[in-house]
Formats: C-alpha cells, structure tokens, sequence
C-alpha cells in the first residue's frame, strides 16, 4: 500500500473547496459530500495524485499532528471515498502528473480527525435527467414509470 496512489472518479464525481470545505458530488449515485480541514487538504491531494506517503505529509505540514496519527487519518478517510465511489487506485498510465507534494501551509492548525459527510436528501432530484426523465409537462414532473420505480 506504500506506493498507493488515489485520483478522483471522473467523470461521475465532480468537487470543489470552497472558504476550506469541500463539497463532493457522485453524479452516479445522487449524493453528496463534505470535509473541511484535514479532510479538504486529503482531497486535495487526491486531486493532485499524490502518494499516501504524500498525503500523510500534506497532512502533516498543515496540522499539529504525528506523522502516525496523520497515517490513520489518511487511510480511514481514503478508505471512505473509496466506499462512496468518490475516488479509485490510479493505473500507471493515469500518472502523468509531476506534482509531488501540496504547498506548505502558512501554520499548522488543530489537528482534527478527517470526517467525510455524507448527504442524500437531494437524491431524488440530481438523479432526475431533466432531459429523458419527465413527463409531457416537462422539468421537474417524473413520467409515471418513472414516479413507481424511484
């Protein structure tokens, strides 16, 4: 696991940090994310194609935390966007990328075990194809098979 690297599962899952928080979409599932601190700057690295040991250095020059601790962290919350289909292991031929590490944080901030939340109350209407998935009356009435079914 050493030489492990994670990148996002394009095209399904589309993010963005925002003022430090990280809001994830799985477009293939409806759900929807967020970390902020450790886990935002994890993400970020992810986004980057770091290696674990990268991450858990990222981690490590951005909190007041021991490289170990940072380690658990990192392999917990990786091991979550793995579970939510957020992120997948990187063949060889998807690292082309010549970033190393993520920049020095100006401090180190609280250490804050990594915790991705997981929302699902809007399920119902990302799934929706507001293309294929309406009836006569269009955006955002459901065809009544459709209506059954979800």
């Amino acid at each position: 696991m050493s030489k492990a690297v994670w990148i996002v599962n394009t095209p399904s899952v589309v993010s963005e940090i925002i003022d430090g928080e990280l809001v994830v979409m799985n477009l293939a599932t409806g759900n929807y994310f967020s970390s902020v601190g450790v886990g935002a700057r994890i993400w970020s690295g992810v986004e980057k194609a770091l290696t674990r040991e990268a991450l858990i250095a990222a981690v490590v020059s951005g909190f007041a935390v021991e490289e170990r601790v940072a380690a658990v962290g990192v392999d917990r919350f990786v091991a979550e966007l793995l579970t939510q289909s957020l992120v997948r292991e990187a063949a060889d031929h998807e690292l082309s990328s010549s970033v190393t590490s993520l920049p020095a944080a100006a401090s180190r901030a609280a250490y804050g075990e990594p915790e991705l939340k997981v929302y699902s109350d809007m399920q119902d209407l990302l799934m929706l194809d507001p293309i294929h998935d309406v009836a006569e009356e269009g955006w955002p009435t459901r065809p009544p098979e459709l209506k059954q079914a979800g």
